[in-house]
């Protein structure tokens, strides 16, 4: 049965990993914006400020999410959302009692597992574009 202490431990572990998508979300949209207006070769940091600004309409936009990476990424912020904005609202009193906290872990654990592999996916797509950024911007002077 879970402690209050393992609840609290595995609500810090599940909102770093809704933390990390939403960074790489951001990382993803600025390298795009920068292959797209050659920030990566002539640095605009008023712009890129701009970008950072508009990150998940950015990403609807000009990211072309399509399918089922559209639906894990519109989930995950949805999975987020629960986690960061009523949580401990939705589960009310069980924190008093060992099945509540149970199950509080039980939903924890689904939160985080959505928002890991989320976060997985959007790295792997930032490593990419990085890749490409610095493909394009050619040896270093």
């Amino acid at each position: 049965m879970a402690t209050r202490e393992e609840l609290y431990a595995k609500f810090g572990i599940t909102a770093e990993a809704g933390q990390l998508f939403e960074t790489e979300l951001g990382t993803l949209i600025l390298c795009c914006q920068a292959l797209e207006h050659g920030w990566h070769v002539a640095p605009d940091g008023e712009k890129a400020r701009a970008a950072l600004d508009e990150i998940l309409h950015t990403l609807k936009s000009r990211g072309r999410l399509e399918g089922d990476l559209e639906k894990r990424f519109a989930s995950a912020l949805k999975a987020r959302n629960r986690l960061n904005h009523g949580f401990y609202e939705r589960h009310n009193f069980k924190i008093q009692t060992d099945e509540g906290r149970d199950a509080m872990m039980v939903d924890l654990e689904s939160l985080h597992e959505e928002l890991f592999q989320a976060w997985r996916i959007a790295s792997a797509m930032t490593s990419l574009v990085s890749e490409i950024m610095l493909h394009d911007a050619g040896p270093a002077p």
